[in-house]
């Protein structure tokens, strides 16, 4: 897992070379995932998340030329301020462009600065949502589907009892994979926050 992920660090530096077009693809097929979960958590309007999303990915782009991970904040933490303050300025915008008051959750522009304690909070949580789905479905190669089926369908909170007989599968063998799996997910996601949030 690590190896897959080490090159996320050369990644960024690479694509903070504006004549790296290949590079640059690469950093947007990562990272736009996990902006369009935040947009939806966000419940911001589904029909401007391709616009928006687009913007946000520009203003990445622009301020990636002046990141510098030794003297800057941690890349995940410098991510999500560059992310709020873009997500932020579109619908400051879009609002005024529109002319209309939009019934959001979470972007409340009157109320910015407690909003932006709250959106922080919200790219934190999808953050780890986004790795831990990127450790699990790397998991599947090394479980079968049970094992991870046993694992997520816990995560959702369904009981031992359930899980068995949802899956067919003995009481005790519920606990010993979802053990293995959560200790593997653990160690994986530690390996993974060293090597993505630097």
């Amino acid at each position: 897992m690590t190896d897959q992920f080490n090159t996320r660090k050369t990644l960024l530096l690479r694509a903070k070379d504006p004549n790296d077009q290949l590079a640059w693809n690469e950093f947007v097929e990562y990272y736009s995932g996990f902006i369009e979960m935040l947009l939806h958590k966000m419940t911001i309007p589904t029909q401007i998340h391709d616009d928006l999303k687009q913007e946000v990915l520009i203003k990445i782009w622009k301020a990636l030329q002046g990141y510098e991970s030794r003297e800057s904040a941690k890349f995940r933490t410098w991510l999500g301020t560059v992310i709020r303050h873009a997500i932020l300025e579109y619908m400051r915008a879009y609002r005024k462009r529109e002319n209309r008051e939009l019934e959001l959750n979470i972007v409340d522009l009157e109320q910015e600065g407690e909003e932006r304690s709250r959106i922080d909070e919200l790219i934190n949580d999808e953050w780890v949502n986004y790795m831990v789905k990127h450790v699990v479905e790397h998991l599947r190669q090394f479980f079968s589907g049970k094992a991870i089926d046993v694992f997520l369908l816990s995560s959702k909170g369904l009981k031992t009892q359930e899980i068995s007989e949802q899956l067919d599968i003995p009481v005790n063998t519920v606990y010993v994979l979802r053990n293995r799996v959560k200790d593997r997910l653990l160690n994986e996601m530690n390996n993974l926050r060293q090597v993505l949030e630097f």
